[in-house]
């Protein structure tokens, strides 16, 4: 009785463990490979620096050339962690620099008003950041570019 009980937990636990990775809802619940891209949409035509990381990882200060990406994936951790990626964005608006920083992806809070799935993409313009809908297939205007927002040492 004891074996039987065991062999169809074990197969429960399997069952799971192969499903997961596969599953999508429609409301942004994704386990799986995810997909965060940074757009440079400057319409100055200028260049984006964008420094980017997580709890665990830096990711380096990029340079991103007017209509390419920085992009990079990642698993997030769902059920004993916390994801979370942030960036300092900089550019140069008519001999100034404007900055931000922005957060571009936490499992633990809204950082959009629609969840991303497999593919989480941000469009970076002079007036903010714009993000991409996967389910509307439409880009939204989501986040203005703070206007006094500084950059702390780049130290972490």
């Amino acid at each position: 009785m004891c074996r039987i009980k065991n062999s169809s937990l074990f197969a429960t636990f399997l069952a799971i463990a192969i499903l997961i990775p596969t599953c999508k809802t429609a409301r942004g619940f994704y386990l799986g490979q995810r997909n965060l891209h940074i757009v440079n949409w400057l319409e100055n035509g200028e260049k984006l620096m964008a420094r980017c990381w997580s709890k665990d990882d830096s990711l380096g200060t990029r340079i991103v050339k007017n209509k390419e990406e920085f992009k990079w994936k990642f698993y997030e951790k769902i059920f004993f962690g916390h994801t979370k990626f942030e960036c300092d964005l900089e550019f140069n608006d008519q001999g100034q620099p404007r900055r931000g920083r922005f957060v571009v992806y936490d499992n633990k809070q809204m950082v959009r008003r629609r969840s991303c799935y497999q593919n989480c993409m941000w469009g970076v313009g002079v007036y903010g950041l714009c993000a991409f809908d996967e389910k509307d297939k439409k880009w939204d205007y989501e986040i203005p570019w703070p206007s006094k927002n500084r950059f702390e040492s780049a130290a972490q």
